[in-house]
């Protein structure tokens, strides 16, 4: 009914991308340990919710242009598969450079600028909206693909599985971030392992029919 296909794959997918170390998670670990909790919370809110912009994006965007034209769909797919095994193997081949997060200077800001710089922090990356657009139609059944349900469905879990992540992260501040700073093996395995799932997903949408 909803036009989903293999959610559960779906959901494993975003945990795994979520939790890849990455701007958001030093954004998040750097304020609740520089400013406290609620600094680290809003932010995580920020940048949750940030991706509710290029869900939307994606939504109205994309399937506008599918409905319209399967050469349109047709380039998009392979743009999108392209991009997903090029981030993927450029994971797995990446040496292994620690992220090291500290306590920064940070200047005394209202909770309210915290929320606002990490959400537009989100928005304005390129990188996530090209995501979204190589990413979503994957779970989405072709007969649904120019409709916005499917995309609102999973953009909305894609948001909800990143603020509880980086709620956990604000919550956990500074033993969060000795967890990371210490163990580089997990890193690690997480880089190769996203890296992976990227790939399998781009050859998958570039088998996708219309």
């Amino acid at each position: 009914m909803t036009g989903i296909e293999n959610l559960g794959g779906f959901i494993l997918a975003a945990i795994i991308v979520v939790t890849t170390p990455g701007i958001d998670t030093i954004m998040v670990l750097t304020r609740s340990i520089s400013k406290g909790r609620t600094a680290g919370l809003y932010s995580a809110l920020g940048v949750s919710l940030g991706l509710i912009f290029h869900t939307c994006a994606v939504t109205f965007g994309l399937s506008l242009i599918v409905a319209q034209s399967v050469i349109a769909f047709s380039i998009i797919k392979y743009i999108g598969a392209a991009y997903l095994i090029y981030i993927g193997t450029k994971a797995l081949l990446s040496k292994n450079e620690q992220i090291e997060i500290k306590p920064a200077e940070m200047k005394t800001d209202s909770a309210k600028k915290m929320f606002f710089t990490a959400f537009i922090s989100d928005v304005l990356n390129p990188k996530i909206a090209v995501f979204f657009l190589a990413f979503l139609p994957q779970f989405i059944n072709s007969s649904a693909i120019n409709t916005p349900i499917p995309y609102l469905i999973l953009g909305s879990i894609m948001c909800l599985v990143t603020l509880i992540w980086c709620s956990f992260l604000a919550l956990m501040g500074s033993k969060a971030a000795a967890l990371f700073n210490k163990n580089k093996n997990a890193e690690k395995w997480m880089n190769k392992t996203s890296g992976i799932v990227f790939i399998v997903l781009g050859l998958k949408i570039a088998l996708t029919k219309r």
